[in-house]
C-alpha cells in the first residue's frame, strides 16, 4: 500500500525565516531613555547618600525635621525593584516565552510581536513587583509629607509608570 502526501501550501520556509529572525534580538526592560525618572530609579535601585547642605538643613528644620549637627548625609536605602522584580518573575516569564515561541513556529505570531509581548509581560510584572514593595519603609518624615503612601517607591507613580521595554 502506498501513501501519497500532497502539500497544498508550503509555509515551512516562511516559518523558518520568522524563527531565524529571532536570532540576535534582545528585549530590554527598565526605566529607559534617561531623564528624571531614570535618575530616580537608579537612586532607589542602588541607594544613595545625599550631602546635607546648609540650605537643605534649614528647609528640613522649617518643615519639622531637626537634624543633629553631626548629620552630614541623608541615606536613601537600596530598594531594588528592577533587579529583584526581574529575579522574582523571570521564571514565569520564561515559561510563558516557551509557550509563545510556539506561536511564532506555527506562523500565528511574528517575531516582532513575540518580542513585544515578552517585553510587555516582563515590564508589567516588574511594575507589579514595584507597586507591592514595602521595604525598607519610608522615613516617617517622608511618609507624613506624601500623604501616608506607605510604598517607598510610590509618590506620584511616574517612576513606576516609566518602566517600559524596547526591542533591539
Amino acid at each position: 500500500m502506498g501513501v501519497t502526501i500532497k502539500t497544498v501550501k508550503n509555509d515551512f520556509p516562511k516559518i523558518e525565516k520568522e524563527l531565524n529572525s529571532l536570532n540576535g534580538k534582545k528585549v530590554k526592560v527598565g526605566v529607559l531613555g534617561g531623564g528624571e525618572q531614570a535618575w530616580l530609579a537608579a537612586i532607589h535601585e542602588y541607594g544613595w547618600n545625599i550631602k546635607v547642605t546648609p540650605k537643605m538643613r534649614a528647609w528640613l528644620h522649617a518643615n519639622g525635621l531637626h537634624l543633629k549637627a553631626s548629620t552630614t548625609e541623608i541615606h536613601i536605602p537600596e530598594r531594588s525593584f528592577l533587579r529583584s522584580g526581574y529575579d522574582t518573575n523571570i521564571g514565569s516569564v520564561l515559561d510563558e516565552t516557551d509557550r509563545l515561541v510556539g506561536f511564532v513556529g506555527s506562523g500565528k505570531m511574528s517575531a516582532d510581536e513575540f518580542c513585544k509581548t515578552v517585553g510587555l509581560l516582563l515590564a508589567d510584572r516588574i511594575k507589579e513587583y514595584a507597586t507591592e514593595l514595602d521595604s525598607p519603609a519610608k522615613h516617617p518624615f517622608t511618609l507624613q509629607r506624601n500623604g501616608g503612601k506607605a510604598n517607598p517607591l510610590i509618590d506620584s507613580g511616574d517612576m513606576i509608570g516609566a518602566i517600559s521595554y524596547e526591542v533591539e
